[in-house]
């Protein structure tokens, strides 16, 4: 019964994003299409997520390396970008918690994202690496890291960088930035709440 609810949320969430894809052909302006598109992106992250629930044995943990690795491909194929993007993997950590997977999933899917708008532009090759794990009995350590520069956004709330800020929050984390060769996100997420 429960896969099938999830099964059920995957559809509606595909059809919400094809919804969004349609009227996103009307409009004209690149900004707000580039609104949507962000839009979209954050709602296959979902989907991807609902997926994965309705094809697990264990309905209550959700394998991490497989499922960023899917939802990297994803986002990948959107951008196209013109260049080379090599992305590795490094996770300690076989399982998360359903119910915590989507504020994963959905910080991932920002830091990529911008990595993909932002960091490459005037690069011939790009590097991402995702490292995952668990640092003791109650912390674990997210690392992600790409070899570009990130534009800096024109106001600091913007929304993608107070999405992750909430997001970690709901995890019971922490989040530290840096820009030094290359932009490097690091947080602390308390085990229990994984």
């Amino acid at each position: 019964m429960l896969k099938e609810i999830h099964h059920l949320v995957k559809n509606n969430l595909q059809v919400i994003t094809s919804l969004l894809r349609l009227q996103s052909r009307e409009i004209e302006n690149q900004s707000s299409l580039e609104h949507f598109k962000e839009a979209i992106d954050r709602i296959s992250a979902m989907t991807l997520i609902h997926n994965q629930m309705y094809q697990s044995k264990d309905l209550d943990r959700i394998a991490l390396e497989p499922y960023f690795e899917s939802l990297s491909k994803n986002i990948l194929h959107s951008y196209a970008l013109d260049i080379p993007v090599d992305i590795t993997f490094d996770i300690k950590i076989d399982h998360a918690a359903s119910n915590n997977i989507v504020p994963m999933a959905l910080i991932f899917n920002e830091l990529m994202s911008n990595s993909f708008k932002y960091a490459f532009q005037n690069k011939s090759s790009g590097a991402i690496r995702i490292k995952a794990n668990q640092t003791g009995n109650k912390s674990i350590e997210f690392n992600y890291a790409d070899n570009g520069e990130w534009i800096e956004p024109a106001h600091e709330d913007s929304f993608g960088l107070e999405l992750i800020e909430a997001l970690t929050e709901q995890l019971g984390g922490t989040v530290k930035r840096s820009t030094t060769g290359g932009t490097h996100y690091s947080f602390i997420f308390e085990s229990e709440s994984l």
